[in-house]
């Protein structure tokens, strides 16, 4: 008997039939258990963005009517699809639009009600599940959302705009090269695109049809965040620019927007580099540009200035100019502009801009009238280093019969010496005699050192009015330096004998071309400054422009 057992159980362990029906349980059970994971997981994570964008919904609603926000909430979420039998948790509260504070410590719901100006809204639900009850797990998951809504101050506004000190050849250069491309735009082309402001949230709604982001379902955030190609910002731009809603003559703008930018349309930048959108980030595309009016604007200057920086950033780019400045005469150089940051913002308190970081190589002609010099018109060369500044919103009171808002601005450290990147005192003239037997002969060297620089300085807080914004006012935070002229009163020449030779009134000499070149670089001040401003940059001040506040914009916060 024993062993007809042992002989059965050999013979059934040797035996194949029926295996593969057992690894195909298995797998199903593999399958089951997968289907599980995704199928459930993606209706709970849909679920859950449908629930979100309800709830959103409900809390832009809901601070909106924030006497009676718990009715308003409830609407909403039943207007969504949302039972009302399961009420949603509506708290109203006082938010504080404070970046030094934790985000979940800017909501206050225990605030006097007379200082409420938000609320938030949290929502529970379920979603269906289709392969987890299989395991045991139930027909349904539980899921919440929470979103927080409040009426937030918002100002558009730029830093070094001053478009009247600009000189247009100049710019063309500039600008022209760091797009890689000649601009030929003239200075009624640069002012009409300094006084064309579009409507910032329907630009982004534009652009956003642009490169295929649908309304609804994405958000500003997601557009920000975007590589968008130059011929879209121009479309964006032209498409609000001649529609019904747009304030003024679009025509001199529109032209001079596609000269400069269209040759470049196919180069791409990050929307979020150009500019700056945080307080709408969260909001879906498309949401709030009813309730938002049209007091957010975009400068089309901002524009062009902005994506040439950012397409030409690390490059170096030349310039040259005659000047009617006697004794300055001409001047030749290079530009380098460091890492570009997004000098336009749509924001709230503390938000802020920086200018860029901007290094220059240049040589000034000057004419000396000295005739023992080898060439009585010299040149001098001249190193200058800008730090980047800083323009920060400090506050928006919003009263119209005062300041509206107040910006804070802060300028980076300004330097200027004699000489190039590697030479700090360079030979600036050269005097030469006529000699027995030798004929003319150069016999001396005369070498410039010196410098002059402007710390950092500030914060210093600059008021906007009403009229400041509509009248587009450029209001800065100090007197401009003359760092230039500093420069050249600051000059000291060390003469370089070459033959030994004793040169006659070396003085009077010395001293005629110590006044010329300071009266150069003086001239040179003006010309320098047109040349920054076409980069947002102003040698140690900063300039700030306000386009538009909005003084009540219901946001979704935290």
């Amino acid at each position: 008997m024993l062993r007809s057992l042992q002989t059965f159980l050999r013979a059934y362990g040797r035996d194949g039939r029926g295996v593969v029906s057992v690894m195909a349980a298995g797998a199903m059970l593999l399958v089951l258990a997968v289907a599980m994971i995704v199928i459930d997981t993606g209706s709970m994570l849909y679920a859950r963005r449908d629930l979100q964008a309800a709830t959103d919904a409900a809390a832009l609603g809901a601070v909106r009517q924030i006497a009676t926000a718990q009715a308003a909430a409830e609407a909403i979420l039943v207007m969504n699809g949302y039972s009302s039998g399961d009420a949603p948790n509506v708290v109203p509260g006082e938010y504080t639009a404070n970046p030094s504070l934790d985000r979940f410590a800017r909501f206050d719901p225990g605030a006097d009600e007379a200082d409420f100006n938000a609320v938030r809204v949290t929502k529970f639900d379920t979603a269906p599940t289709y392969f987890a009850r299989i395991f045991g797990f139930g027909n349904l998951t539980e899921i919440s959302a929470t979103s927080t809504a409040a009426y937030i101050k918002t100002v558009s506004f730029s830093a070094g705009t001053r478009v009247a000190d600009l000189n247009e050849g100049l710019a063309n250069q500039i600008l022209g090269g760091l797009l890689g491309t000649n601009l030929s735009l003239s200075l009624i082309d640069y002012n009409g695109l300094a006084s064309a402001n579009v409507d910032a949230l329907q630009f982004l709604d534009a652009l956003a049809a642009e490169v295929g982001l649908d309304s609804g379902s994405h958000t500003y955030g997601n557009l920000l965040a975007t590589n968008v190609t130059i011929g879209d910002l121009v479309a964006a731009a032209v498409e609000v620019l001649t529609g019904e809603n747009y304030e003024g003559n679009p025509a001199v703008a529109k032209l001079a927007l596609e000269a400069a930018l269209l040759p470049v349309a196919n180069n791409s930048v990050q929307l979020g580099d150009l500019l700056n959108a945080t307080p709408f980030a969260s909001r879906t595309i498309g949401s709030i540009t009813t309730s938002a009016g049209n007091d957010l604007a975009f400068n089309l200057f901002d524009l062009v200035s902005g994506a040439a920086l950012l397409t030409g950033a690390g490059q170096t780019v030349g310039f040259n100019a005659t000047v009617n400045l006697a004794p300055l005469a001409s001047i030749t150089g290079t530009i380098k502009v460091g890492e570009p940051m997004a000098h336009m913002t749509v924001g709230k308190v503390g938000d802020f801009v920086r200018t860029s970081q901007v290094e220059i190589e240049l040589v000034a002609r000057i004419d000396t009238g000295i005739a023992v010099l080898v060439d009585a018109q010299i040149e001098v060369p001249v190193y200058i280093t800008a730090a980047e500044g800083m323009a920060a919103v400090s506050s928006i009171p919003c009263v119209q019969s005062g300041s509206m808002t107040t910006l804070e601005g802060t300028t980076g450290p300004v330097a200027a010496r004699y000489g190039t990147v590697g030479d700090a005192t360079p030979t600036i003239a050269t005097i030469e005699l006529a000699l027995p037997l030798l004929g003319t002969v150069p016999v001396m060297n005369l070498q410039a050192r010196g410098s002059s620089a402007v710390g950092a300085g500030g914060p210093t807080n600059v008021a906007f009015t009403l009229a400041n914004i509509e009248n587009g006012d450029a209001k800065s935070t100090a007197s401009d330096v003359s760092l230039l002229g500093d420069l050249g009163s600051s000059l000291t020449i060390d003469e370089v004998a070459l033959l030994g030779v004793p040169v006659p009134d070396l003085e009077d000499i010395v001293s005629t071309l110590t006044f010329a070149v300071g009266g150069g670089l003086t001239a040179l001040d003006p010309v320098v400054n047109s040349l920054l401003t076409t980069l947002g940059v102003r040698l140690g001040s900063m300039d700030m422009i306000v386009h538009g506040v909005r003084c009540n914009t219901p946001t979704l916060v935290l």
